[in-house]
């Protein structure tokens, strides 16, 4: 349940300014008196100035959505100080502050300073306040991460059976605090040469929202988390007059304080002894890794930028026991040992080799290798009925994307171009496919007859292939004969058509419209395919600068067709729907 109410403020402020500025003149008489001249276009500061703010503001009705980012979330008098500042001195000496909303939750600030062209060092903080409700109530108590229920609790197999549920409701509020520190340093070595380090804290902690269940009976819970995360980042960058290049290392390691939250069983047991429940929450896991990128100037106008990075993920924390029921049997599987090296290659071409053309492409790897060993684990469902052992997935994956274009102005009133994407995946064993395949060409065509009017037109299609299907790789009890989304081989038309036209210098007027089809000829069951048509026109007025408004509409038509059964000894249904919309 979430209310929101109004929120008012009454505001006593009180500014406190302070200018601190020293000049020096020619003492030759023979030239003019420049003392007292002053320069109001000066671009650095000499001396010291500050600036500081003092506010008292009261909140009438302040809710959870109110407080949400800004921590005025309840109603009560709040202090708000601020203050930013800066001092130079002769040999290039600085210091610069800003702090902003110091009595608030969201408050955030840095101080910085250094030396002009030689090193700079900066230290900032982020406050993030995260008020999700404050009006939800809840029969859980919670002590740590475990989530009990209070005595006298009368168990029932709906909530309409559980009599002390009303008198065992407490409030409880939904949020959590993020806070981040970091520290910043640079070094300039040389007019070229930057060396640069950076480390970062955060801090998130509070009470989200989860949910369970047991077997077909759900519960919702206020979760407690407290996470925290340490990074890292230090390298060094080169600049040249048609080159550059950074090299960086990078670590960042999480760690969570909890390692599952535990939960009373509310309902009335399934099975003897099922009372208690338990959720993993994210485990503590670390990353490292070295990245390169840069970027080189060549003749005809062409750029080439790359950039290069390889990397490890490793978690280790142990995993829960398999069941909660007491004197269960079935054998903890001890830790993970994740072990994931990541590689990405990249390399991108712009160029304008003749005064009408221009050309641009991409080439990018991805490569995500699954080190960690295979785990055969024992497994039940609902915590409750014995369900078998299930092989844990690998999940190492190679990635090619390649993607360009270039259009060639034909005449003054006439554009074309043509462009196109493959993106190409092969996956790792025990994966439901071996490789996925999926390629879009397009060409488009710009026409303006006159300045003030213009016409895009762009017509493609698009074709995804999938390899033979592995149904044994399937989790337990899934359907064979549904092909995820994404692994779904798919033929796809599209076309899509623009207008611009400037009536007058306050007047515009713009129309869209495009019709794209979808098949999955491959799918046995499911989606079979998608039809969709829009079109939207927009009129704008701007008498000036200051005031503007508009007038909009638009029609859309969806058409889905879909197939299954309820059994394998049942006939197949097929369903067609249609949807409209006009806005």
């Amino acid at each position: 349940m979430k209310t929101i109410l109004s929120s008012h403020y009454a505001w006593l402020t009180l500014s406190v300014p302070a200018v601190f500025a020293f000049a020096t003149a020619s003492a030759d008489p023979t030239t003019t008196d420049t003392s007292d001249w002053k320069c109001t276009q000066c671009p650095f500061l000499q001396g010291y100035e500050a600036q500081s703010e003092a506010g008292l503001f009261y909140a009438s009705g302040a809710n959870a959505t109110f407080g949400r980012y800004t921590g005025i979330d309840h109603s009560g008098a709040y202090a708000d100080v601020s203050g930013s500042g800066q001092a130079r001195s002769d040999d290039g000496s600085y210091a610069n502050y800003d702090l902003e909303r110091l009595g608030l939750a969201s408050r955030d600030g840095y101080v910085e300073g250094g030396r002009e062209g030689r090193y700079d060092l900066r230290v900032s903080y982020d406050g993030q306040p995260t008020r999700l409700y404050d009006t939800g109530a809840t029969p859980f108590q919670a002590s740590g991460t475990a989530l009990g229920l209070p005595a006298g609790w009368i168990p029932a197999g709906s909530t309409g059976g559980m009599s002390a549920l009303n008198a065992s409701l407490a409030p409880v509020k939904l949020e959590s605090d993020r806070r981040t520190v970091a520290l910043l340093a640079r070094y300039f070595a040389s007019q070229s040469w930057t060396l640069f380090g950076e480390f970062r804290r955060q801090e998130h902690d509070g009470t989200g929202l989860t949910s369970a269940s047991f077997l077909t009976e759900a519960v919702q819970l206020p979760q407690p988390f407290a996470y925290v995360t340490n990074s890292f980042e230090t390298g060094a960058a080169w600049s040249g007059r048609k080159a550059s290049f950074r090299l960086s290392y990078t670590g960042s390691w999480f760690s969570d304080d909890n390692n599952s939250i535990t939960f009373a069983n509310p309902y009335l047991p399934i099975v003897p002894g099922s009372t208690q429940g338990r959720l993993g929450v994210p485990p503590s896991n670390n990353l490292q890794q070295l990245a390169a990128a840069g970027n080189v100037q060549l003749p005809w106008f062409t750029t080439l930028t790359f950039t290069a990075s390889l990397g490890t993920l490793k978690q280790n924390a142990a995993f829960l026991p398999v069941s909660t029921l007491p004197g269960s049997t079935v054998p903890d599987p001890g830790s993970l040992d994740g072990d994931v090296h990541l590689s990405h290659y990249a390399l991108g071409l712009a160029s304008r080799p003749l005064p009408k053309l221009n050309v641009r492409g991409n080439a990018t790897y991805d490569g995500h290798d699954d080190k960690t060993n295979p785990l055969a684990i024992a497994y039940v469902v609902t915590d409750t009925f014995p369900g078998g052992t299930a092989v844990t997935p690998r999940y190492s994956e190679d990635r090619v994307r390649l993607d360009g274009g270039a259009d060639y102005s034909l005449a003054r009133w006439l554009k074309i171009g043509v462009g196109g994407k493959l993106d190409d995946i092969h996956y790792g064993p025990g994966q439901v496919v071996t490789w996925t395949q999926n390629a879009q060409s397009w060409g488009r065509a710009t026409i303006t007859p006159i300045a003030p009017l213009s016409f895009t037109l762009k017509i493609g299609n698009g074709l995804r292939k999938a390899s033979s299907f592995n149904a044994a790789a399937l989790p337990p009890e899934e359907n064979p004969l549904i092909r995820e989304y994404d692994y779904a081989p798919r033929d796809r038309v599209f076309s899509t058509l623009t207008g611009a036209w400037t009536v007058t210098s306050t007047l515009t007027w713009s129309v869209e419209g495009s019709l794209a089809k979808d098949d999955y000829r491959s799918s046995p069951l499911g989606l079979q395919s998608t039809h969709e048509q829009r079109a939207s026109s927009t009129l704008t007025w701007t008498p000036r600068d200051t005031l503007s408004a508009y007038i909009d509409g638009g029609y859309e038509r969806l058409f889905n067709l879909l197939n299954g059964y309820t059994g394998l000894d049942t006939a197949p249904w097929l369903a067609a729907n249609t949807e409209r919309f006009w806005n």
